[in-house]
């Protein structure tokens, strides 16, 4: 029987190791972060500036520069122009008020009737009541203070005090005043008997 001819064959080469779970994703990592890199870059390769843009740019700082403090002093003048505007409505409903208060005044019966409430005038022949007290009790309320048992003294001494007051009185300079007729004469109002008041 023949014998085969002998050929030397090369080894079967060993196959790599199949790679692990976890060099996959390092590998996938470092993929993803080179290709958002290289985006990135190409972005901002692709941003030209030209002359009329950085002219804008600086335009419109500079106007943000100058305008800045003046819109802030024309804020502020707004709010004062709105302040005095509303003193100048105020001031216009006061004026209001007392040109009506002075109308009322140059009608006889409201002067009368003011007379009557404020003064307790009355006219000839007619008899004035007054009417002593007479709030209504619910207004007043329940609670009293009451009054005190217990004596107090003052710490003032009442002799001390009264010279010195005749002291002052005697020793202050006596200025005549308008209305008087100098000498021993009497101003208005001190002595003798006084008009009867009319409304």
């Amino acid at each position: 029987m023949p014998k085969k001819p002998v050929t030397n064959r090369p080894a079967p080469k060993a196959r790599p190791a199949a790679p692990s779970a976890g060099s996959r994703f390092d590998r996938a990592g470092d993929e993803s972060r080179a290709q958002a890199e290289t985006e990135r870059g190409n972005w901002l390769r692709g941003i030209r500036f030209s002359g009329f843009t950085v002219l804008m740019l600086a335009v419109i700082v500079l106007g943000v520069v100058v305008l800045a403090p003046n819109l802030k002093a024309y804020i502020e003048q707004r709010q004062q122009i709105a302040a005095l505007q509303q003193t100048v409505d105020d001031r216009a409903d006061q004026i209001d008020q007392l040109t009506a208060e002075r109308q009322r005044w140059n009608d006889s019966t409201y002067v009368t009737t003011q007379a009557r409430d404020r003064l307790f005038y009355a006219n000839p022949g007619e008899i004035s009541f007054i009417v002593i007290d007479d709030v209504d009790p619910a207004l007043l309320g329940d609670t009293e203070t009451p009054v005190s048992d217990t004596l107090t003294e003052t710490d003032i001494d009442w002799g001390q005090a009264l010279l010195g007051s005749v002291m002052s009185s005697g020793l202050a300079d006596v200025t005549p005043g308008p209305g008087s007729t100098g000498g021993t004469g009497t101003t208005p109002g001190t002595g003798g008997s006084s008009p009867a008041p009319t409304p």
